[in-house]
């Protein structure tokens, strides 16, 4: 299926600084413009709330040179990511005769804080105009094995205290554990401001476990804890 690897990939590479939304960043000398958000998570009591499981946090790093006025500037952007997934009985999710006792990792959701990379009083950081369909075609156009993405719905959420909107989206995967596909639904948040950050949060599952799992993508959501936030 889309992995939790491949697809927390995408989404990273799809919010995060890119060369369009920064370049209109002023020139300010010879050293580079470093800008490090501060890591987002989900606290432990949640997860085990919802059965989630962290598989890690980890930084990534966006370095990038852009040409002004004839002047080389360099930008290092330093993103926070934090990856939970979850098993899923494979007899929930396919019709086919298969063992019940299987299960596949196949409820994930991650968590995203982006520096606002602000110069001079102004953010660059693209992120902060995105809405949750331009999100997703961003996870799209990062992951070659995903097409197709078809918005299905649209919710208030809330995420780290901040009310935001979550689009609902569908698309098909296939399970690696069964090599059989099932319609996936997706959940991205458009992005809230906490502290100097953006932070966007993702959750996807195999839609025929939807009537339990959206509620816990939700319930994650408006758990995630910025240390910045305060």
């Amino acid at each position: 299926m889309v992995t939790r690897r491949e697809l927390l990939g995408a989404t990273a590479a799809g919010v995060t600084v890119g060369a369009a939304g920064c370049s209109a960043i002023p020139f300010l000398g010879n050293e580079p413009l470093e800008f490090e958000a501060t890591r987002a998570t989900v606290p432990a009591s949640t997860r085990e709330e919802t059965g989630y499981e962290e598989k890690e946090v980890a930084q990534d790093v966006i370095e990038r040179t852009f040409e002004v006025a004839g002047q080389s500037q360099d930008v290092v952007v330093t993103n926070w990511q934090a990856e939970c997934d979850k098993a899923i009985d494979v007899g929930d999710l396919v019709e086919q005769d298969l063992p019940t006792d299987e299960s596949a990792r196949a409820a994930i959701f991650t968590v995203l804080s982006t520096p606002q990379v602000s110069v001079l009083g102004r953010s660059f950081n693209p992120v902060e105009d995105m809405d949750s369909r331009e999100l997703a075609q961003q996870v799209q156009d990062n992951y070659d094995g995903m097409e197709d993405i078809e918005q299905v719905g649209e919710d208030g959420a809330l995420v780290a205290g901040q009310e935001t909107t979550a689009g609902e989206f569908s698309t098909e995967a296939q399970l690696a554990e069964t090599d059989r596909t099932v319609e996936l639904a997706m959940h991205i948040t458009e992005a809230v401001e906490v502290g100097e950050d953006f932070v966007v949060a993702v959750g996807a599952y195999p839609r025929p476990v939807r009537e339990v799992e959206r509620d816990n993508v939700f319930a994650m959501m408006e758990a995630v804890e910025h240390e910045g936030g305060e």
